[in-house]
């Protein structure tokens, strides 16, 4: 297949990679040894590692998500990996076409944040990014450490929630001029428009590997068989995502919600995402009684992308997509 423009941009930025580059660290002996490692794109064989470094700082992003991401893009994922083949460290950008790329993580191993790997990875980023207009999400008592790398332009909250979905809540389906329907059951080039109307970004190859994916529970919402909302909900390291949650009205949504929660197993929670600027969307984490644990803003270096929150109850993603 022929390489994207953008694609061929990233790895041309990361050509500097194949040198390998020096640091001291001192050893919880105290005596000195050399680290030596490089800066490289991430392979397919790395996930595996990847994997094990984020659930050792408990962040936990199941390996079908890695999966899918470096299936729909992995010209902008890096690692840091020592001589010795142990990875020590990652860095993830997401293109969303020519003019859009997507801040997803940037993580160092215990024991060698003091060396300056992540500024320096946290540069090569920068200047594989380009000119194109930048996002991501940071926590919101953080936003100022991040303005001084143009990171300025604030859009909306998001409220990451998580617990066991109330069997109360779930029991009150609401009913109307619309049914719902399995994803699977139906032409999905309907539900990629409808959520490039959402997202305002298309990202067919992004949204096709995760709603379709073998663990992927996906339902669509359809009035007179038009889109009118759909839903995903996938088990991950630690329960169950509901990501996204997209719906023209909050009786669509819900319905759609109780459909999804039928496949999360009694006890087991549920992590769900929502944009605080909904307020139908707060009233689910309510009527649950979800615990939010952190909250992150949406910033934009170049420009704000505007999407329609009221139709946002959960985001499709918390790291590398747009909403």
């Amino acid at each position: 297949m022929a390489l994207r423009p953008w694609t061929l941009r990233f790895q041309n930025c990361l050509l500097f990679s194949q040198k390998w580059i020096y640091r001291s660290v001192r050893s919880l002996s105290e005596h000195t040894k050399n680290i030596r490692y490089e800066i490289r794109p991430l392979k397919r064989a790395d996930l595996p590692s990847l994997h094990a470094l984020l659930a050792e700082n408990k962040w936990y992003m199941e390996m079908s998500y890695l999966e899918c991401v470096f299936n729909t893009d992995p010209s902008g994922l890096t690692v840091v990996v020592k001589d010795n083949g142990e990875l020590i460290g990652h860095s993830g950008l997401l293109a969303h076409g020519d003019t859009i790329v997507g801040g997803g993580l940037t993580i160092i191993k215990d024991g060698y944040r003091h060396l300056g790997i992540g500024k320096h990875l946290f540069q090569e980023q920068m200047k594989a990014k380009g000119d194109r207009n930048g996002f991501g999400n940071i926590l919101t008592n953080r936003i100022t450490f991040y303005a001084p790398f143009g990171l300025t332009i604030m859009s909306h909250i998001i409220h990451f929630n998580q617990g066991p979905v109330d069997p109360e809540f779930i029991a009150d389906v609401p009913e109307g001029d619309f049914e719902v329907v399995s994803a699977r059951d139906m032409k999905f080039d309907d539900v990629i428009a409808y959520d490039s109307e959402i997202h305002t970004v298309p990202r067919p190859v992004y949204i096709s590997n995760w709603a379709m994916h073998q663990l992927a529970n996906t339902y669509v919402a359809l009035k007179s068989g038009r889109v009118v909302g759909y839903g995903v909900v996938r088990p991950s390291d630690v329960g169950y995502k509901m990501h996204p949650l997209y719906a023209d009205d909050p009786k669509i949504a819900k319905a759609l919600f109780c459909r999804l929660a039928s496949h999360i197993p009694t006890g087991q929670v549920m992590n769900f995402a929502q944009p605080i600027g909904n307020e139908q969307a707060n009233a689910f984490v309510v009527g649950n009684k979800l615990t939010s644990y952190i909250s992150m803003t949406r910033v934009y270096d170049k420009w704000n992308i505007p999407v329609d929150i009221q139709r946002v109850y959960s985001v499709s993603t918390t790291e590398f997509c747009i909403i």
